[in-house]
């Protein structure tokens, strides 16, 4: 019986919300959406005909009533909004009225019949009704918060990756939507008398504890496990972000191969006569044999550095073929003597852009005339 006097408050309040928001008919809110149109379409018209046929006033009397009608949309909404609130109110008051009524604490005429009735602890007096105020979530619940946070923070959903702000109404339709796809056999938002929602906070449900005090303990065990849970979680959060941090720190010198090539300063490198041997050079104290240029010097390198087979080094083979008459030993003597033959590097952060590099190595080859150097010389201007 009970159950059948909130079903009939239900009943009342879908009633009311069917018979004004509800897809088989058009109601109040289309009409003002009509209305507004309809404003559109004809202000739109306007940009076809030119301005000297228009005519202020029969804009007017054409959009005036359009506004009017609109106007008058806009107070029914208003007013169904308020009527759909004292709905919920003249049957919340009564049930308020008999929540009393039921509460232990009430005084009752002591002339009157009582009856003994053996009840569950959770349904003496208006108990259950109190533990699922306070512990309890309905799906209805749920949509009440997003409503709330659509009305204080807005709403913006995403069509084919791009974001639209869209309106209260489609907001409200949506969940209703999202509410009948869960609940097939539902009409409206405010049919909350279903019987499967089972959310009781921490997942302690009143029905399954021996009584009031075991409800409590259940919580309370439950809190302070959901409380460790949490603290373990911020812990080990805590945990690995310092293993993150202290791997970051100790790579922090570390650089991408692609990094590191870049910040490799590039490398000019000359060998010298010391003696002038070969090489002759007027303005130097020493003759210029060869002017090279590298990105990187040190791979660069094995090309010249000797060899412990009886293999030529790229240098001591340019000799050979700038010399063909000297004998390979002599070739190797001198090159591979300090005293006669030595090499110079010089690399800056600037030498490794392949422009600049190229053109400080033909500047020093024009300024050395070095003896081995057979590429013709390319002109690159005075680029910075």
């Amino acid at each position: 019986m009970a159950i059948d006097s909130i079903r009939k408050v239900a009943f009342d309040v879908d009633c009311f919300e069917l018979d004004h928001y509800n897809d088989e008919k058009p109601g109040v809110w289309e009409e003002a959406q009509d209305e507004i149109t309809k404003a559109e379409k004809y202000t739109e018209s306007l940009y076809e005909k030119k301005s000297e046929f228009l005519n202020g006033k029969d804009i007017y009397n054409n959009l005036e009533p359009h506004f009017a009608n609109l106007r008058c949309e806009i107070d029914q909404l208003e007013h169904i909004g308020l009527q759909s609130s004292l709905i919920r109110s003249k049957h919340l008051h009564n049930l308020l009225q008999a929540a009393r009524e039921r509460d232990g604490d009430t005084y009752h005429n002591p002339k009157i019949d009582h009856v003994t009735v053996k009840l569950p602890w959770y349904k003496v007096n208006n108990l259950i009704e109190k533990l699922y105020i306070k512990y309890h979530r309905t799906e209805i619940h749920k949509y009440y918060d997003l409503v709330e946070e659509y009305i204080h923070y807005g709403s913006i959903k995403k069509y084919d990756d791009e974001k639209y702000c869209y309106g209260m109404y489609c907001h409200w339709k949506e969940i209703r939507e999202g509410y009948r796809d869960m609940m097939d056999d539902e009409e409206t938002i405010s049919n909350h008398y279903h019987t499967h929602d089972k959310e009781w906070q921490y997942g302690v449900d009143p029905k399954k504890c021996k009584n009031l005090p075991d409800f409590f303990k259940k919580r309370i065990r439950r809190i302070k496990r959901n409380r460790r849970k949490k603290e373990i979680a911020e812990v080990k959060r805590e945990n690995k972000q310092k293993i993150v941090q202290a791997k970051e720190h100790k790579l922090r010198n570390y650089v991408s191969l692609h990094q590191y090539a870049r910040k490799i300063p590039g490398s000019v490198y000359w060998f010298v006569d010391k003696n002038k041997k070969f090489a002759k050079n007027k303005k130097l104290p020493f003759g210029v044999l060869y002017v090279g240029e590298s990105k990187n010097f040190q791979n660069r390198f094995v090309a010249y550095a000797p060899k412990s087979s009886d293999r030529l080094t790229e240098l001591e083979r340019k000799m050979k073929k700038k010399f063909p008459n000297l004998k390979e030993e002599d070739i190797k003597k001198f090159i591979r003597d300090p005293k006669q033959c030595c090499l110079k590097e010089v690399k800056y952060n600037f030498l490794s852009n392949d422009y600049r590099r190229k053109y400080f190595e033909k500047r020093l080859i024009q300024t050395t005339r070095p003896l081995l150097n057979t590429t013709k010389v390319i002109d690159y201007g005075d680029k910075a």
